[in-house]
């Protein structure tokens, strides 16, 4: 590796963690929420159980979720500060929008419920101290139902390059895809349509944030398809069978118009021009099942990668396209116990006023990633 990580702080989520998100919205990007998952079994007198493979009756299974909200602090040591929690149905997703809904940043939930939930930020901005923990909350203002005896698996906004009324599209486990939009209030979520996109789950969908009426999905099928919202969607656009396995991770590049990078079960990242879905114009092997895709908020070449058993990696797509794919991988965060799940690039730098001698480096990426079977939520930096 040419450049190297650092851990700076280990939080046990006592539940198995499943996604992070920063806040994207300018003056709180000092937030980050995780969401996480966990089965537990019912007690003996629960109703409907169900039998086992091996023929006895079982318990049936509760999947139990629960919100973590913290705030960055960068006074003294650079660490995680929690100011929330909030016991939840199991949390498969979460997504913030781009931009703020009644003047607050707003944040999506998908549930073991089969629901989509929204809910507002409260309280200031870009708080440097413990007073965040008093004045800052996340509140819930609206929910749909999704999907009936099912699991939303995976949500995006509209919102990555066009200011419009806020759109999301969900994918859920009986292989749909629903395309909702919010009331101009946020206390309302409308289905505009639902469709069926893959034979078995749909395990995650995206907007083309250049052109939103375009959404992908990707499904256990093994299959990545695109859909055109203008229509009734009986038929995809394209239908693409480069993964060899379930498709898992699909993220639109707000800074390369036409950019689109796909991560899948087979352990591959393709790099893709959205003009000609065919082929890809790029294929890196990077191991371990490729759960999440992050584009950087600032650098169009970088792409973050939750590989589940193969840890987290930092590529550089423009070496994907010069012939030196295997130069892509620039930094590797190894720390976890466990399954590589959840990622994302927090968009607040450090100062060196802000730091301390046992902190975190001036100007360097700080990021946040989770792992499922060991309850981790870790900190980390990048060192280019």
């Amino acid at each position: 590796m040419s450049c190297s990580t650092r851990q700076l702080q280990v939080l046990d989520t006592e539940y198995s963690a499943d996604c992070v998100e920063w806040c994207l919205v300018p003056g709180y990007q000092d937030v980050m929420v995780c969401g996480t998952y966990q089965l537990a079994q019912q007690g003996a007198q629960a109703s409907s159980p169900e039998p086992n493979d091996s023929g006895t009756t079982a318990a049936p299974q509760t999947r139990l979720g629960r919100l973590l909200c913290y705030h960055l602090l960068t006074e003294g040591a650079v660490c995680l500060d929690e100011f929330q929690r909030t016991d939840l149905a199991a949390i498969l997703d979460i997504k913030w929008c781009h931009t703020t809904l009644n003047e607050c940043p707003a944040l999506g939930i998908a549930d073991a419920k089969g629901t989509l939930s929204v809910w507002t930020l409260q309280g200031g901005p870009d708080s440097k101290n413990d007073d965040a923990s008093r004045t800052r909350s996340l509140t819930q203002q609206c929910e749909a139902q999704i999907v009936e005896e099912g699991l939303v698996l995976s949500l995006d906004w509209s919102t990555g390059r066009q200011q419009s009324e806020p759109a999301v599209i969900t994918s859920n486990s009986k292989g749909q895809l629903t395309l909702c939009q919010l009331s101009p209030t946020a206390t309302g979520i409308q289905t505009v349509s639902q469709w069926t996109a893959h034979d078995f789950e749909a395990w995650i969908c995206a907007f083309n944030y250049w052109e939103p009426t375009t959404v992908y999905s990707g499904g256990d099928d093994c299959r990545l398809k695109g859909w055109d919202t203008r229509t009734p969607c009986t038929h995809p656009t394209f239908v693409s069978k480069a993964h060899d396995m379930g498709v898992v991770s699909i993220h639109s590049n707000c800074h390369q118009e036409h950019r689109l990078a796909t991560g899948s079960y087979d352990e591959h990242v393709l790099l893709w021009d959205s003009r000609n879905m065919r082929r890809p114009v790029g294929d890196v092997h990077v191991g371990g099942g490729v759960w999440r895709l992050k584009w950087h908020h600032a650098n169009k070449d970088l792409l973050l990668a939750a590989c589940m058993h193969n840890g987290f990696h930092i590529l550089d797509v423009s070496k994907l396209t010069d012939g030196s794919p295997s130069e892509s991988v620039v930094a590797s965060y190894m720390e976890h116990q466990s399954l590589a799940y959840g990622v994302d690039w927090c968009r607040q730098t450090i100062s060196s006023v802000e730091m301390s001698t046992t902190g975190a480096t001036p100007g360097k990426p700080l990021l946040a990633s989770c792992s499922f079977y060991d309850h981790s939520l870790q900190l980390w930096e990048w060192l280019p």
